[in-house]
């Protein structure tokens, strides 16, 4: 039988697929975020988001500077445009109760946010020489980079596993008055995820000692085992926003109506907000009835949890880039941009809450805000690119680009005075469990008349997440270098091949655009990111017992989102 008195004192959720959970009362800090957050999915100006952002080569474009900083060179005249925009997040999730089979109908859920994906200004001078340098420029930029907007919901029947019951599994051999007292949040080594649930009323002890059962589980007869007695509606709600924003300030040279080249001061900025929920009710409370010491009988309703993140970012790189025109219609483009240096700033809690037919039991919790600032040090990214001009018909542009996501580095705002790394193992994961991330993207424009103009654009790029191969032939991945560091810390395990997943993530995009034959000019796009699907896992496996007392590994459910974000834009400028 439950403790009522330690039942009335107890909140977890883990993304086992992001790792939030791998320190104690952790914010983020791990591989998955240090990706996310240095990630680039360009947006610009309509025009240069509707020729897939092929730009390296092509310049003549505020959208293009961000990408090559000689781009604000190729233009004779100044400039200025402003970006107004909607993206439209579409997530559609499907629900298996058994890890990944076993998949039911899917759920699309649709979300929309307006957005500002660039706004600048760009100043050109002319030194009167008909050689040499003969104009210059100074620019100042701001272009989005990346887009968060997610929002998925996945919800099915489970009778074999429940959220609750991987509380109490995870509790296992805690003490049960450091579980209860809320000073523990801040005075104890214990996950805070763990304290939160305990405290919100979702687990409690049974008579064995350092043995709990959740709330959505039936204690056998003999009281040795707990199980899922009965089935549990569940729904798992994900959330993401915010956007990635660069500053730039440009300035850029021209020679000879030949050579281009220019130079970027470049600080980031980034909001990103994570929010999860997960809910599970009875779908028959009788089956879920609680029986306490005292011989009060009640019975579970449902129970939810969440857990909220956010994370401010700063950062500063410099890049430098080139154009050449070797011949008229030709161009040949190259970038180099260094590292970003990134402070980041993080905040974070849980909650949790249970309720029964007799409100009497009901019961909630939330942790402290934890809060935490690191630096991190992202990749450096190499773009090329060429581009055709056909006269005045229209043109044809190609990029590539690569960034390496191995040089990340976490580091601690304090320096450890004995000079351990605070984020060893996370560098480690960093160096070995990423590589070189490629990226193409093709773009084509065709004058129709003077004045109006039709575009087109494509790019795709690949994911910088690797696993390998060990010394003795099998896989691992970054959860078995995490759940087995030491092993390969020590060189009792080693990796010896590695490889990269074959996630694409593809962009399309198509746009008009109208020059007056004044200053005034408009733009317009539409464009749809396609990303790999994923994966979610609400709650971990875990062992656990079944109603007739097989013990044994059970699978928590999984959740396949596939995601697209479209993108509509329209720029309005003024040349001068």
């Amino acid at each position: 039988m439950f403790n009522p008195k330690m039942m009335k004192t107890m909140k977890k959720i883990l993304i086992a697929a992001a790792f939030l959970a791998m320190t104690v009362s952790s914010g983020a800090q791990s591989v998955y975020d240090a990706i996310t957050f240095s990630q680039n999915q360009y947006y610009g100006t309509a025009r240069s988001m509707a020729l897939g952002n092929a730009m390296t080569a092509l310049g003549g474009d505020l959208g293009s500077i961000g990408i090559n900083p000689a781009g604000s060179a190729v233009t004779p005249y100044s400039q200025i445009v402003i970006t107004p925009g909607v993206t439209v997040s579409a997530v559609t999730s499907a629900y298996s109760p058994e890890g990944e089979k076993s998949y039911g109908l899917s759920n699309r859920l649709v979300h929309t946010r307006m957005n500002l994906p660039n706004v600048g200004l760009s100043m050109s001078f002319e030194t009167g020489q008909r050689y040499g340098l003969r104009t210059f420029s100074f620019g100042f930029v701001v272009n989005q980079t990346n887009n968060y907007h997610f929002m998925s919901e996945g919800f099915g029947s489970n009778s074999r596993t429940s959220k609750i019951a991987e509380f109490a599994n995870a509790a296992r051999g805690f003490n049960e008055d450091v579980l209860a007292d809320y000073k523990s949040f801040n005075n104890s080594d214990l996950p805070w995820d763990i304290l939160a649930a305990y405290q919100g009323g979702m687990f409690g002890s049974y008579g064995i000692e350092g043995e709990y059962a959740g709330v959505t589980e039936a204690i056998s007869d003999d009281g040795e085992y707990h199980y899922v007695p009965g089935a549990l509606s569940q729904t798992s709600y994900l959330t993401k926003r915010g956007s990635k924003n660069d500053l730039i300030l440009n300035m850029a040279m021209n020679f000879s109506d030949r050579f281009y080249i220019g130079f970027n001061l470049g600080i980031p900025t980034a909001r990103y907000r994570y929010s999860e929920s997960f809910y599970e009710a009875a779908i028959n409370p009788e089956d879920f009835r609680i029986k306490y010491d005292d011989g009060y009988e009640t019975c579970f309703l449902n129970g939810s949890y969440g857990y909220q993140y956010m994370s401010e970012m700063a950062g500063i790189y410099a890049k430098v880039g080139v154009i050449f025109r070797p011949v008229d219609g030709l161009r040949l483009g190259a970038s180099f941009q260094t590292p970003t240096a990134y402070t980041i700033s993080e905040t974070w809690g849980y909650s949790a809450s249970t309720n029964y037919d007799d409100s009497f039991y009901n019961d909630s919790a939330s942790s402290p805000q934890g809060e935490y600032s690191y630096f991190l040090r992202s990749p450096y990214r190499a773009s090329f690119g060429a581009a055709f001009t056909f006269a005045k018909k229209g043109l044809i542009s190609v990029d590539y680009e690569l960034a390496d996501y191995s040089v990340m580095r976490f580091r601690s705002l304090r320096e450890n005075r004995l000079g351990e790394d605070a984020f060893a193992q996370e560098n480690w994961a960093c160096r070995y469990f990423t590589g070189v991330e490629h990226s193409v993207r093709v773009g084509a424009e065709l004058r129709v008349t003077p004045e109006w103009s039709l575009r087109a654009g494509y790019a795709f790029s690949t994911s910088p997440e690797r696993w390998w191969t060990s010394s003795d032939g099998q896989k691992v991945t970054l959860d078995d270098f995490y759940n087995d560091y030491y092993s390969y810390l020590n060189r009792i395990k080693n990796l010896v091949t590695p490889h990269y997943y074959g996630d694409r993530t593809r962009t399309f995009s198509a746009g008009i655009g109208y020059s007056s034959p004044g200053s005034f000019f408009m733009d317009a796009v539409v464009r749809m990111t396609r990303y790999p699907a994923a994966t979610f896992a609400p709650y971990y496996d875990y062992d656990s017992f079944d109603r007739f007392g097989n013990y044994g590994l059970v699978e928590a459910p999984r959740i396949l989102n596939n995601r697209n974000l479209w993108n509509v834009a329209v720029t309005f400028g003024w040349r001068f």
